[in-house]
């Protein structure tokens, strides 16, 4: 009886402590801050990637899609020593491949005073409510206002979301959009950001951290399929490049094969010229797969559609279609060990993917 009311009385000390610590925290929801990285952001609900009208004009599995957060974060000031975020998702929190930190994970960066994003540790808790607290930053980040970019899931919905700071301390948000003309990547699962570890290790977040400059992540797993209602949406907004990244999605059959990735590519192509003549379109060769020379039926689906790409290439320079560039597979080098099952790269995968993506804009760019 004694070690029982010992017990008792530690859990309540427990509870009473951690409702204690709640109430010293301010939190800040969508009200306090703006969540970029996106298309059209005045027009589309915080959390999304689409504004609503887009869901009559796309299929059911790419709208579904477009609400997971890819590619979307929170870029924030504040001098707080603690940072506490907490959210809800729609979705299963992990997959067989993609554990729950990249599927459902939020990630935090801040910038130090050479302009290097810094990684921040936190302490994660996942279950109806996902929590991670962050504390114990460094000395020269302690009592100034430091900037910081929170990365949002990859494969998940956000439902809510809120930032907690100690209740003495300042908190105030960072509107980007719209002063650079962002990156705008469509493509597949790896686009998306199948398989990182968390959300921060996406590639087109690795890209954007490196260039310092909004990449837009419009991947839709398997259903980035170069359809016109996605090109016409993306074509509506000014880019400084235009990323065609679907290859991967043309050899799962379904109709989806290597004659029709060239049309489909084609067609995507001078559709984004009517609107933009000049803007650098770059089109991606598909990256290949770990175990192409062990098992040559998959080295044949990434071979011809490879072929495929580049005759549509050649053909959009023989037509004199300007500012056409292309990014080949040995130029984003994937190995054995670049990836988690074969198919979607790990995080030294999306490493290699970030970098020859950098390499090449700087080219196309300078």
């Amino acid at each position: 009886m004694y070690i029982f009311r010992r017990i008792s009385v530690c859990l309540l000390f427990f509870v009473f402590y951690s409702n204690a610590q709640q109430e010293t925290l301010k939190w800040h929801t969508e009200k306090n801050f703006s969540v970029q990285g996106k298309i059209q952001g005045d027009r589309t609900l915080p959390y999304r990637r689409f504004p609503a009208e887009m869901r009559s004009k796309v299929r059911e599995p790419v709208w579904n899609l477009s609400t997971n957060s890819a590619g979307l974060y929170i870029d924030f000031y504040t001098n707080s020593p603690t940072i506490e975020v907490k959210y809800q998702v729609k979705g299963e929190l992990a997959f067989p491949h993609m554990p729950a930190t990249g599927v459902s994970g939020v990630d935090l960066y801040v910038l130090d005073k050479e302009e290097k994003w810094l990684w921040a540790r936190g302490n994660y808790h996942f279950g109806d409510t996902i929590s991670y607290k962050y504390r114990g930053f460094k000395a020269d980040l302690a009592d100034k206002l430091n900037y910081f970019r929170l990365y949002l899931p990859l494969y998940n919905s956000v439902k809510w979301l809120k930032i907690g700071i100690d209740s003495d301390t300042t908190f105030s948000k960072v509107d980007t959009d719209g002063k650079q003309k962002p990156i705008v990547v469509y493509g597949t699962s790896i686009a998306q950001g199948a398989c990182a570890s968390r959300a921060g290790m996406a590639w087109s977040n690795i890209l954007e951290r490196k260039l310092h400059r909004q990449v837009v992540n419009l991947g839709f797993s398997g259903n980035g399929r170069l359809e016109p209602e996605i090109i016409d949406f993306i074509s509506d907004m000014n880019a400084s490049v235009y990323v065609l990244d679907c290859m991967a999605n043309f050899g799962s059959g379904k109709e989806l094969g290597p004659e029709e990735a060239k049309r489909r590519l084609k067609q995507a192509v001078k559709d984004i010229r009517k609107k933009h003549p000049d803007t650098p379109i770059l089109i991606v060769e598909h990256a290949g797969y770990s175990n192409g020379e062990v098992q040559p039926g998959r080295l044949h689906t990434y071979t011809v559609l490879n072929v495929a790409t580049l005759e549509v290439f050649n053909e959009l320079i023989h037509e004199k279609i300007p500012a056409i560039y292309l990014l080949k597979k040995e130029a984003i080098g994937l190995g054995i060990d670049s990836f988690v099952d074969g198919t979607h790269p790990n995080d030294f995968g999306m490493l290699q993917y970030a970098e020859a993506y950098y390499t090449k804009i700087n080219e196309i760019e300078n």
